[in-house]
């Protein structure tokens, strides 16, 4: 569909008959549709509108409006303030001669006198044709309002509405026309744009403002799912509770399987209040979860188990044997592998699985994305049974049924034992991955990117760490040798244990470039001046927010899936598979990796936070690459 054969609404009109009539493209741009429009699309819509409105005047016959919107007529905004407002010559009578004493050559002359500018404001003859030229340009614009103009439908295709790059991101990624736009927006809330690539928060914030500003035609955005996470009240905007595959806050338990009679409570007093196992799952949460990273992780298990054991299982959470534990396990490991037609389970298996990144008050969220790799299952397994066995110790729970099945240990296809080293970059990868990171334009989005990877690269942080980075715990020490100041880091690690970490020079110099970009002070010399709470890594807009997990995990996934582009465009096509699949902790790996060539292994352990050292030496193991070279020097001897 070429530019011409788009949509016209009535923003669009009057964007044109307010560029016509003189005011600044930009400002017309950001009145009629939010701002934010870069200059170039802009001008861009200028030229599709006048080519939509020649081929709809012809389509109507009118000959004269395609002559005459032809006709390109150059805007008359100006930057500088406008002069200022001369009186009429009548006025001026009034003032000056209100007996009519004089007569009107001589009043004119007086009044030239007293306002010569007067006489420069006189519009030249090719002023005053532009001028008439525009007045009948808007008439044709006025005509096109009922002939041209129209609404949008949920069925319209995104093409018929946007242009061309904007539609092919979202028809990319399933959203082909306005309805599936909407309903995908309701689905996912606020940060519905982040799984579309390059689609960023003023783009975004632009097409709901359309869509709104098309109440009368198209079907209501939630407001509820556009306030996000921080702006939801705890309990104003859960979904209405119900017996079904529903987050924990919305699940409700049927009153025969809530736990109060369970099979496999405790006889006596128990040490928490609970009453029910709803209400013993939320103690757990509360005594247990010291971070949001470990209370979500721990929720979602918990919640995960109650639904199973309560829909699947016919039995309240308290209730559950050995029996029903292994059972579960078989269950996990067949949810979303199972062919159509052969699982065996009550409830069908799609019922559990829904797309990535659901926002929990939606209806499409369900509490499994995707079948569970072997660690997925494993930590699940370890969750699980910590549960029950902090319920065992608090006599809630008489016995622990996890404790009667083995930790899952299933052969997984295309699992690799040392995960740990294919899980880290080469060097050579690496330089390739900061040469494309330097080579992309100057702006806040990148000067984060480039932060985050030269921090997370050079101190091998974890994922929650990075995110849990703040201002407050940075800081400054005189080195032992040499001139100058070392800076270190202090974050909080699993098993919430502190530990510092260093901050080389060039990594506080890219800190430096990206807190300047945030309008922040420079950390290098006015660390005192900045709140001790700001997160080193913070969302795009200026709120000032930390940067989620999720967002961070995405945002370098789509970095490392661009330098995977990159590299099969050069032909390194073994080197793009392996980045196209690295992630947030394959930094840390690589850091490792990397470390260990030079670096004491006590120092990596430390540099690392790991609890044994018998983890830290995975990384000075001999990989296939030094064997090689090996074999071959000695061999070519």
């Amino acid at each position: 569909m070429s530019p011409a054969d788009r949509k016209i609404d009535l923003s669009h009109l009057a964007f044109y008959r307010a560029w016509l009539q003189g005011m600044d493209l930009r400002h017309a741009a950001d009145r009629y549709f939010g701002e934010g429009m870069d200059l170039r699309e802009a001008k861009s819509t200028i030229k599709w509108m006048r080519e939509a409105l020649i081929r709809a005047a012809r389509r109507h016959g009118r000959m004269s409006y395609v002559r005459l919107l032809r006709i390109q007529i150059p805007n008359q905004a100006r930057d500088e303030a406008p002069p200022p407002a001369l009186p009429t010559l009548e006025d001026f009578r009034v003032e000056r001669d209100p007996d009519y004493f004089y007569s009107e050559a001589d009043l004119l002359e007086i009044y030239l006198a007293e306002y010569p500018e007067a006489q420069e404001a006189a519009k030249s003859p090719r002023e005053q044709r532009i001028e008439r030229l525009i007045v009948r340009q808007i008439e044709a614009i006025n005509w096109a309002e009922s002939h041209v103009a129209t609404a949008p439908l949920p069925t319209d295709n995104v093409i018929e509405w946007f242009d061309r790059p904007m539609a092919e991101r979202l028809i990319t990624n399933g959203l082909p026309n306005l309805q599936a736009l909407i309903e995908h927006i309701n689905a996912h809330g606020q940060r519905w744009y982040n799984d579309i690539r390059q689609l960023g928060t003023i783009q975004a914030g632009r097409l709901v403002a359309w869509i709104k500003s098309h109440g009368e035609s198209l079907p209501a955005i939630d407001e509820t799912a556009l306030l996000g996470a921080r702006g939801l009240a705890s309990q104003d905007n859960v979904r209405p509770a119900r017996t079904d595959i529903m987050p924990l806050e919305s699940f409700l338990v049927p009153a025969l399987l809530d736990g109060v009679q369970g099979e496999n409570r405790y006889l006596g007093r128990s040490r928490i209040e609970a009453v029910n196992d709803y209400q013993a799952i939320n103690a757990w949460l509360v005594a247990v979860s010291r971070n949001a990273h470990t209370r979500r992780s721990y929720r979602r298990e918990a919640e995960r188990l109650l639904l199973w054991a309560v829909l699947e299982r016919g039995k309240a959470l308290s209730s559950l044997s050995v029996e029903d534990a292994s059972a579960h396990q078989e269950w996990l490991y067949a949810l979303g592998r199972t062919p159509e037609g052969y699982w065996r389970w009550k409830i069908p298996q799609e019922k559990w699985l829904g797309p990535r990144n659901t926002a929990r008050w939606s209806p499409d969220w369900r509490p499994y994305e995707g079948a569970l790799s072997l660690r997925s299952q494993q930590q699940s397994y370890v969750i699980l049974k910590s549960l029950c066995e902090w319920l065992t110790k608090m006599r809630y729970l008489d016995s622990n049924p996890f404790d009667g099945v083995a930790k899952p240990n299933i052969e997984v296809a295309g699992a690799s034992p040392d995960i740990e080293l294919t899980h880290a970059l080469s060097r050579g990868q690496w330089d390739f991955i900061t040469e494309f990171k330097d080579r992309q334009p100057d702006e806040e989005r990148t000067q984060r990117l480039r932060f985050i990877l030269a921090l997370a690269y050079a101190t091998g942080l974890r994922l929650s760490e990075l995110v849990d980075a703040k201002a407050g715990r940075l800081y400054a020490k005189e080195r032992k040798s040499g001139m100058g100041l070392r800076w270190m880091l202090k974050t909080l690690g699993k098993g919430q244990k502190w530990r510092v970490v260093p901050v080389p020079s060039p990594v506080m110099q890219e800190m430096a470039k990206y807190f300047a970009a945030r309008g922040l002070p420079n950390p290098l010399t006015h660390l005192n001046e900045i709140d001790a709470e700001t997160p080193l890594i913070a969302s795009l807009g200026g709120d000032g927010h930390a940067l989620s997990s999720s967002m961070l995990y995405k945002t370098l996934k789509r970095f490392f899936a661009d330098v995977a582009t990159e590299m099969r465009k050069q032909e390194h096509f073994e080197d793009a598979h392996k980045v196209a699949q690295a992630s947030t902790h394959w930094l840390r790996h690589t850091r490792g990796s990397h470390s260990a060539e030079a670096m004491p292994l006590h120092m990596l352990q430390r540099l690392l936070g790991h609890a044994s050292l018998s983890t830290t030496t995975i990384y000075t193991n001999a990989d296939e690459d030094d064997l090689y070279e090996a074999m071959e020097k000695e061999l070519a001897g």
